[in-house]
Parts: C-alpha cells; sequence; structure tokens
C-alpha cells in the first residue's frame, strides 16, 4: 500500500501531527487520541527497559471476537497501520495477538505478516510485556492506512446481537442513532459494548468519534430475560477468560460472579448491591488492561437501571420472568398425570416417584428444576410455577383416583 510510503516520506513528528489534526481516537474500549498515545511513548522512552513496540489485538475485554473481522477482511491494511505506527514511536518490534482459539488463521497469517516484520501470538495482550509501547486496536490500524492512503471516511464498524446471533459488521457513520442502527425493536436492555443501558436511554443515544463502543456490537436484551441471571453468566464467561494475574481483576470476577449467582439462587442479601458497585468501581480503575476495566460494566449497568430486579430476587424472592428457577415450584398435576413413567426415566435426580399407573409425585428437595420432565411428558402434567401449589398426593395413588380435598 502507499500509505506507508506516504508516511514513511513524512517523518515521525509530520506523523503524529497528521494524525492529532486528524482527530483520530483509539477505538474500541480506549477512546484516547492516537497522537496523544504516541507522544507518550516517545516522552518516556528513556525510562522503559522493554523493547518498544506497536501491539496490535482486540480488546482483551472482548468476548465477542466480531471485529476481528476487519483484520481477516483486509490484513494489509491493519499490517500497514502497524508499520505507520512503528514509524510514529520509532517501534523495535511489532506485535499482532489474535483470540486464543484463531490457531488456525495465525498460521494462515504467518507468512504475509513475517512480509511486514510482524509476530503472532494467540490469546489476550500481555500489557505488562510490552509496557511503555503503542497498544493498537485493528480497527484503529486500518483507520491509519485509511488516512495515509487518503481515503478515510469517519465512522465505525458495528454489529448488531438478536437472540445470541451476531449480525454482520457494518461502517456507522458518526452522529447516526442507535435505533436507526437496532431497526425496530421491543427489547427493555441493551449493551453497547460492554455498557449496559435501559432500552429508551440506548435507542436514543447517538453513535460519536468519543462513544464507548468495545467490541463494537449492539446487543438486544427481550423483555423476558433476567438481567441478573444474564450477568451471572457473563461474568462466569468473563473469569474463564481472563488471564488472572491481576488481583482486582481475578478476585474481583470472582467476587461479582458468587454473588449475582447466589442472587439468582435466592440466596442474595440486602447489602449484595452496594458490595457490587464497591466492588465494581474499584475494579475499572485498579487494572492495566481493558479486561479488568470493564468487567463490571454490566454489573454496574444492572444496578443504574434494574434496580427493581435486586429487589425482586432479593426482597420479594421471586425472579419476574421466571427465568431463575431456584424461584420456581415444579409438581405434576395429579388430574392430568397418566402415569407413564416419562418423567421418572429423564430425572437425572431420581427424583420423581411412581409406578405405571400410579399417579407421579416429585420431591423439591431432590429436584434442580432442570426442566427435563416438561419436555418428556406427552401429557401437559408437570407444572412450573412461582404462585401457589395446589393439594397435592402425598402417598402413591392410582390415576383418576386422587380426590382434592376441600
Amino acid at each position: 500500500m502507499k500509505a506507508y510510503e506516504n508516511a514513511k516520506a513524512m517523518g515521525a513528528e509530520q506523523i503524529i501531527a497528521k494524525i492529532a489534526a486528524e482527530g483520530l481516537l483509539e477505538f474500541g474500549a480506549d477512546r484516547t487520541p492516537v497522537a496523544d498515545k504516541w507522544n507518550l511513548v516517545n516522552e518516556e522512552r528513556a525510562f522503559q527497559t522493554n523493547p518498544i513496540r506497536v501491539v496490535a489485538g482486540l480488546n482483551n475485554s472482548d468476548l465477542n471476537g466480531a471485529l476481528l473481522a476487519i483484520l481477516k477482511d483486509d490484513p494489509d491494511k491493519v499490517l500497514t497501520g502497524m508499520k505507520i505506527a512503528a514509524l510514529a514511536v520509532d517501534a523495535q518490534e511489532l506485535y499482532l495477538f489474535l483470540p486464543e482459539n484463531e490457531t488456525e488463521y495465525a498460521k494462515e497469517l504467518a507468512n504475509k505478516a513475517s512480509e511486514y516484520g510482524v509476530q503472532i501470538f494467540n490469546g489476550i495482550v500481555n500489557v505488562r510485556e510490552s509496557r511503555g509501547g503503542a497498544f493498537h486496536h485493528f480497527e484503529t490500524l486500518a483507520a491509519l492506512a485509511d488516512i495515509f492512503e487518503g481515503n478515510y471516511e469517519p465512522g465505525t464498524y458495528m454489529a448488531v446481537c438478536r437472540d445470541g446471533e451476531t449480525g454482520a459488521l457494518t461502517k456507522v457513520a458518526y452522529g447516526t442513532k442507535v435505533s436507526d442502527l437496532v431497526g425496530e425493536t421491543d427489547a427493555k436492555a441493551v449493551t453497547i459494548g460492554t455498557k449496559l443501558y435501559d432500552a429508551a436511554t440506548a435507542l436514543d443515544m447517538v453513535i460519536e468519534s468519543d462513544t464507548q463502543i468495545g467490541n463494537g456490537v449492539v446487543t438486544l436484551y427481550a423483555p423476558t430475560c433476567c438481567l441478573i441471571h444474564e450477568a451471572a453468566q457473563l461474568l462466569e464467561a468473563e473469569r474463564r477468560h481472563s488471564c488472572g494475574k491481576c488481583t482486582f481483576c481475578r478476585e474481583g470476577l470472582v467476587q461479582l460472579h458468587t454473588m449475582e449467582r447466589e442472587i439468582t439462587m435466592g440466596q442474595g442479601k440486602k447489602n449484595f448491591p452496594e458490595m457490587l458497585a464497591e466492588i465494581g468501581e474499584a475494579m475499572t480503575f485498579s487494572t492495566p488492561c481493558s479486561m479488568g476495566q470493564t468487567a463490571s460494566d454490566f454489573v454496574m449497568g444492572t444496578l443504574k437501571y434494574f434496580e427493581d430486579e435486586y429487589t425482586d430476587h432479593i426482597k420479594k424472592k421471586k425472579c419476574a420472568n421466571n427465568v431463575c428457577s431456584a424461584f420456581m415450584t415444579m409438581y405434576i398435576d395429579p388430574n392430568e398425570c397418566q402415569g407413564c413413567e416419562a418423567c421418572a426415566d429423564v430425572c437425572p435426580k431420581g427424583a420423581i416417584e411412581g409406578q405405571a399407573g400410579y399417579i407421579h409425585m416429585i420431591d423439591e428437595f431432590e429436584c434442580d428444576k432442570c426442566g427435563k420432565c416438561l419436555e418428556a411428558c406427552e401429557h401437559g402434567a408437570i407444572v412450573q410455577t412461582a404462585g401457589r401449589v395446589p393439594k397435592l398426593p402425598t402417598r402413591l395413588t392410582k390415576v383418576g383416583k386422587f380426590k382434592k380435598r376441600r
């Protein structure tokens, strides 16, 4: 690409001045002006013991990987951007990090990367190892190449996730409303990157150059979801993804996940929301990479916009949308049971008592509410409810012989 030759002819100072004039901000979770990042590297280089590096990758907090398509669609553009950044900070080494599960793509890209003097690694970025260098998102590097090629159009790449499926990336011009991006929706909550909002707030937002887009994915959460349940699942995924080397990230994730999970299990305590907020706030400024800095974003959003869900789970002992099974009771309707034994056959806990031709009964202390019996019963006799349970048999009773006590 002629972009690199154009940049090389200018020299470091002019490169930095051009990017400063362009107002380019780092993409992803970090929205720092790129020129400021380069100036800081150059100012502090005398104090660094590490080789000065340009490090490229997705944010460590990116669990989705949708923005990896920027690299896959045009690797030359991203690699050229790395070379331009190297000119700006006089970098000695160029490191490119791919997600841990992209080992095959790393092999595919190896020869091309070698031509640019770039070393490829799989896994999250080790910020400490390359301290003092210039860390850039793939999207930032693609923008650098476009700027020096002379065809840069301000905007950002984003995708919309509905029902767990992430759509294709599209270039979104600054000034676009989130509602225009996602179209008509009945979502009750929306995340932009790692930040969670209620739908009304999010859909009214406008994507600007300083919007923290994180992983570039706008995720829609249906009215029937439980956001505390969603938080617990996300925190579990973040715990698996985190390298665990930083105390605040490692221990913070453990504590946040434990409390959210206990809330979904009906074991939440009234001081949990306050503790979640305190730990979440501490994590945002006590960790060196985006993993710890943004890991509590979703939880903080639930506390701000969906406080009523904590009240329901902790004080009222209910899950409004009946997602958290701990608040549900399962029983067999004695008037519908045909004694076919299908439910007992699939129960992994052996929590269903009964014989052929007899009304079956669920032992609520053994039942883990997995729902397998619901799927197995062809007669609609299995009932899951958060309400009152009717009078049920206490001993084996032949089908059709149970009479409810009045």
